[in-house]
């Protein structure tokens, strides 16, 4: 038998048709051909599953079925071992191969089907189930199942990868995914439960409603969003996504600054609500969460919901603020906190709107003034905003600004280019930016830009290859911050008085110490006529880089430094910045310690290792690219340091070496990181999964024990792990008086009730100074619980709610503790990332 398969591995490299017969004349000789079969398919597939093996499978078969067709004239088949054949079914076979296995030994469809369904009913994480999965696939009989044996089980439990097994990239069946989520959704999915239980015969089933519709939209965005008439229900449920995220955006931002202005806010919303009932209630729903009145009355208007048309909660709050402001008559005193922004010297007749044959070519003409001296133009691109970033988004550059010293020209891409030839104009247009020798073409991040022109408008490509004429300013502020930051008047001395301010806005900052005003940045850019303030954001983001350039060239006195970037990006930037760090903590070391020896790991914090450790025992510094990582290993138990947007990623060094911490980061900045870490104290979590995958890949690498007391023993929001426990009386006190709610309405038991634990007037705990954060509660729930947790860190008070009993089952946790489901909170908004945290739906 071996000096066969050995004869027949030789002689498929050198003669393969010779092989082929050789085996048809060997299975021509043997008294138990099939058996034959059988052995040899056993003794290849039991061995590793190597291309060569597989191959010389494959002729076995080939020569096998060959043979069978030729001389075997028998109407049925021998026996054979029955076990053997389900163990290569089901186990073993190379799966490239199943259908041929199945047409020798003519195993009916059923028979198959039967074996299969046995498999589904191992653990979805086994191999068997994982094997079965793929079988189906490589037969396309997923239809062949009902969706409560294969996909409505992945549905509930979110196995996205397992999903995308299933569809295979088939049309047929991405449709048939799409229906299903859409038809489980019925009336916002309010009858899920319902559905699963008298249509598909699953009871009791425990599943989160929040990750169900998560996985539907991300599907929808992936599969289907260009259908919306096919899938209505899907639809709304990215809508109610996308207005939560513009509402936290509105109301949950820091410093009580506004990051997008109310025009920009309201077209926004206005276009995803339109004339949807679902979607208005919900809207005003949120709204009267988030306690504005005046937001509340001003899209009762708007989108004609008279009072009584209202949840009866929201009308108890319009009725109570309304007493309130009768009952009123002292005038409420506002705090100005105007910010002082960065504006541009220029009048509005000196901006220009390219919408026409006309203003095009006095642009063309301005562009050719360049060609005899060097010239600096400031370059930005606007698009509509997509809340859904799908592979399937249509975004398109809507302007494109291009900043002079006396003028600004606001390039209308996405309606001028079909009143013209646009082949031609456009080519014109990327030849005089991109191609001209005497261009500087000013840039900040303009990789993002490039990528978005193109997409729009592939003739611009070619003419962005070369970029010689780029100077992206965000290249020069990152060397600059590194090797030269003292060059910046307004440069901030240390992390606790460095600037909230990103990206460009910090750059004008640093400059002239007023940052960019970005609260028109999501604006509807493809809305004409574009709104004054619009226009001004535009014109200003293209300006301000004429100015920045002034500024650096002023101080080196010489554009030399800024033309060595002309085209290029500097080398090696990050491991020289990397380097400082490494000499700066080593100097450090020596002045506090006179130790020159490396700082020691301590004995419990090693990597993976195989005992067994608690939350407490390890120590971790994330990048700030996984935020939500980091918050999610808080809400474990693990002391998490997450480092600001303003922290350069190689201060997590520092942390590392000093507080004795692990790294997690990823990309480019993992692997700079983890060349100057000791081994094993920087780890790469997985890409393209959930903050909580990450953290259960984290936690398993790590070998963490999570138990049940550790969920929630650290703040998300400052790390801290000391809480203060208070009772429900003194918190609903507490809120009466924020909201400034008479308690003779609402809570008439407590009109002489004296607070134990929090001092009422300052707003704090009893003997404590640290300010509290109550946010969240509203009237519909703030009287559901019994015990509140403060955190005497930075003062955020929380509560358990569902999101406690969700992270019971915590993908690591090592409890006995059984948690169900409770279906009828799974729909509140009671939706916090700790207790309860309405800060978290960011």
């Amino acid at each position: 038998m071996s000096t066969l398969l050995a004869t027949l591995s030789e002689k498929i490299l050198s003669n393969p048709s010779e092989a082929t017969q050789l085996g048809i004349e060997h299975f021509n000789q043997s008294s138990k051909p099939f058996d034959d079969l059988l052995e040899y398919l056993t003794q290849l597939s039991d061995t590793d599953s190597n291309s060569k093996n597989i191959n010389l499978i494959a002729y076995l078969l080939q020569a096998f079925s060959q043979w069978k067709n030729q001389f075997y004239k028998s109407s049925s088949l021998p026996q054979f071992d029955n076990t053997v054949v389900n163990d290569l079914l089901l186990k073993t076979l190379p799966l490239t191969l199943l259908k041929d296995f199945l047409q020798i030994f003519e195993i009916s469809k059923e028979y198959l089907l039967s074996l299969i369904r046995t498999s589904f009913k191992s653990p979805s994480h086994s191999s068997t189930y994982k094997r079965a999965l793929n079988m189906i696939v490589t037969l396309d009989y997923q239809l062949e199942f009902q969706p409560n044996e294969i996909l409505l089980p992945l549905i509930l439990t979110s196995k996205d990868h397992y999903i995308d097994i299933y569809l295979n990239k088939t049309r047929q069946y991405e449709v048939y995914l799409l229906k299903l989520l859409n038809h489980l959704h019925e009336q916002n999915g309010k009858q899920l439960s319902e559905i699963l239980a008298n249509e598909y015969q699953m009871k009791d089933v425990p599943f989160s409603k929040k990750s169900v519709s998560k996985l539907a939209v991300r599907y929808w965005n992936l599969l289907g969003n260009d259908e919306d008439e096919n899938y209505p229900n899907l639809k709304i449920l990215q809508q109610k996504r996308t207005l939560s995220f513009l509402l936290n955006t509105r109301y949950n931002g820091l410093s009580g600054e506004k990051t997008m202005s109310d025009e920009c806010w309201n077209e926004l919303v206005g276009e995803i609500v339109q004339d949807n009932a679902d979607l208005s209630e919900y809207l005003i729903e949120m709204l009267a969460d988030k306690d504005d009145i005046a937001a509340v009355k001003y899209w009762m208007v708007q989108l004609d919901r008279p009072y009584y048309s209202l949840p009866t909660w929201v009308q108890q709050y319009i009725h109570i603020k309304q007493n309130n402001e009768v009952k009123s008559t002292n005038p409420v005193e506002t705090v100005s906190n105007k910010i002082d922004y960065y504006r541009i010297p220029l009048a509005d007749e000196q901006i220009i709107f390219v919408d026409s044959i006309p203003t095009f070519e006095r642009l063309m003409i301005r562009l050719s003034q360049t060609d005899n001296e060097e010239f600096c133009i400031g370059f930005d691109c606007e698009w509509k905003p997509v809340f859904n970033n799908t592979l399937t988004s249509r975004q398109r550059i809507s302007i494109m600004q291009l900043a002079f010293s006396n003028e600004i020209y606001l390039l209308d891409l996405l309606h001028f280019f079909r009143t013209c030839d646009p082949e031609t104009v456009q080519q014109q247009l990327a030849n005089r930016l991109f191609n001209n020798d005497h261009i500087t073409l000013l840039s900040y991040g303009f990789k993002t830009d490039a990528a978005m022109l193109i997409a729009s408008f592939p003739s611009f490509e070619q003419a962005l290859s070369s970029g010689k004429t780029l100077v992206d300013l965000s290249v020069v502020q990152a060397e600059l911050l590194s090797m030269q930051r003292d060059i910046f008047p307004y440069v901030a001395v240390d992390n606790k008085s460095a600037s909230k301010d990103k990206g460009l806005s910090e750059l004008v900052r640093l400059c002239f110490g007023k940052p960019l005003n970005k609260s028109e940045q999501c604006s509807n850019w493809e809305r004409r006529p574009l709104r004054r303030a619009q226009t001004l954001y535009a014109a200003t983001d293209a300006y301000c880089l004429l100015d920045v350039y002034k500024f650096i060239a002023n101080h080196f006195r010489s554009s030399d430094y800024l033309q060595s970037f002309r085209g290029k990006k500097p080398k090696n930037l990050a491991s020289a910045v990397a380097r400082q760090i490494d000499e700066n903590f080593h100097e450090t070391n020596l002045g506090n310690n006179n130790n020159t020896s490396s700082p020691q790991l301590s004995n419990d914090m090693i990597q993976t290792s195989h005992e067994t450790i608690r939350p407490s025992q390890i120590k971790f510094v994330v990048d700030n690219m996984l935020y939500g990582l980091g918050r999610e290993l808080r809400v474990a138990g693990c002391d998490t340091i997450i480092l600001a947007n303003e922290e350069p990623h190689t201060a997590a060094i520092r942390y590392a070496r000093s507080e004795n911490r692990i790294i997690l980061s990823r990309g480019a900045p993992y692997n700079l990181l983890r060349s100057h870490t000791v081994e094993g104290r920087c780890w790469q979590p997985p890409l393209n999964v959930s903050a909580k995958e990450q953290c259960a890949a984290v936690l398993r690498h790590f070998n963490v024990q999570v138990l049940l007391e550790d969920i929630f023993s650290r703040c998300s929001t400052c790390n801290g792990g000391n809480y203060a426990i208070v009772n429900a009386r003194d918190i609903r006190l507490l809120w009466c008086k924020m909201q400034n709610y008479p308690l003779e309405e609402l809570e008439p038991e407590l009109v002489n009730y004296q607070s134990e634990q929090i001092d009422i007037d300052r707003i704090t705990l009893k003997n404590e100074n640290v300010p509290l954060v109550l946010t969240g509660l509203t009237l519909k729930n703030y009287r559901s619980y019994e015990e509140f947790y403060i955190c005497r860190q930075c003062g955020k008070v929380y509560w358990q709610g569902t999101h406690w009993r969700r992270r019971a089952r915590f993908p690591q946790l090592q409890s006995n503790v059984e948690v169900k489901q409770i279906e009828k909170d799974d729909s509140d908004s009671d939706d916090g990332i700790v207790f309860y945290d309405a800060e978290s739906n960011l």
